[in-house]
């Protein structure tokens, strides 16, 4: 198979990858969220609720940068956008869901 078939099955699955790569976005940021404010692991101290938000930080950057360069890429603009779309507008939906519940 040559490289540009192979090319062109990468851009065909673009609509089939985008639902899943937006899922998959939106489910990590929500778990790297509920990490950084100390839902999951329960820090007990200063220091460890410090390290568990640099964590998600970084894992949230890291995922979010190689996740766009990934998909721009392979050229799978569709699951690029699900991608950011989900990373940046999931965590935002649920801190505002959690302002509105505490209120």
């Amino acid at each position: 198979m040559s490289d540009l078939a192979v090319w062109k099955r990468v851009r065909r699955s673009d609509r089939a990858v985008a639902p899943f790569a937006g899922a998959v976005s939106a489910l990590v940021g929500v778990v790297l969220l509920c990490l950084a404010i100390g839902v999951i692991g329960d820090p007990a101290t200063r220091e460890e609720e410090n390290a568990a938000q640099e964590l998600a930080l970084q894992v949230f950057g890291c995922w979010l940068l190689g996740g766009a360069a990934l998909y721009a890429v392979l050229g799978m603009f569709r699951a690029l956008l699900g991608h950011l779309a989900a990373l940046l507008i999931t965590p935002l939906a649920l801190i505002v869901a959690l302002l509105v519940l505490t209120a």
